[in-house]
């Protein structure tokens, strides 16, 4: 009985590892299952047995990346507002590192590159809307949820809209910039391994300088056009 379960959890990480390597390489809707099963050398019926379809091995691939992503996100908001004076907001590019640097170190060589495991990240991009949402239900809106509150605690000047615009932003510039690498004249050599998280760094100061910029009051604004 025990080789049979290890044979199956060999068979589901065999898969797991595949279906990365192709969804990172040609994006989900370009990724087959013959070839994940082919590039596992497993079967057809192995995808059904453990995963039931593409969507949801997809979507395990992926919460087995985020889980560990996000405990070290919280782990790194914890220790920030622990060394924050009460009463003081949360500095922000500090804020922009506990959620953004921890995806230089989630991947281990073991498991890929840490360059490919950011360009999968920034793949969540473009897969259907469908799937983005139940991913974000399963491995996402919770974290968010306290990523958010932190946001407000370093921001307590803007209004609630102002801080989802932000936080808008920010989501976007962190995924465009994962999905963006190596596609960059002249920065082609910077997309390595050893300089990812130098990059996360960069774009950690980007963000926080555009959090930090506010839009005039609105009766200010209309009183610069009229003047």
């Amino acid at each position: 009985m025990p080789a049979p379960r290890k044979s199956a959890a060999s068979t589901r990480e065999r898969l797991l590892r595949a279906a990365e390597c192709c969804f990172t390489e040609h994006g989900y809707e370009g990724s087959s299952l013959r070839q994940i099963t082919q590039l596992a050398n497993v079967n057809l019926a192995a995808v059904n047995y453990h995963f039931s379809s593409k969507r949801e091995l997809w979507l395990e691939m992926m919460e087995r990346r985020l889980a560990p992503l996000n405990v070290e996100r919280v782990r790194r908001l914890e220790v920030l507002r622990a060394h924050t004076p009460a009463g003081q907001p949360l500095p922000l590019e500090q804020l922009c590192e506990a959620v953004i640097l921890p995806i230089a170190k989630a991947f281990d060589n073991r498991r890929g590159s840490c360059v490919t495991a950011a360009r999968m990240v920034g793949r969540a991009i473009s897969v259907p809307p469908s799937l983005s949402r139940e991913l974000n239900r399963r491995s996402l809106d919770q974290f968010w949820g306290i990523f958010r509150a932190s946001l407000r605690a370093a921001l307590p000047e803007s209004s609630p809209v102002e801080v989802d615009w932000k936080f808008y932003f920010l989501m976007s510039s962190m995924l465009g910039a994962l999905a963006w690498q190596g596609r960059q004249a002249g920065l082609e050599r910077q997309m390595k391994n050893e300089n990812l998280e130098p990059m996360l760094r960069r774009l950690s100061t980007f963000i926080a300088g555009g959090l930090q910029a506010s839009l005039p009051a609105e009766g200010k604004r209309k009183a610069k056009v009229r003047g």
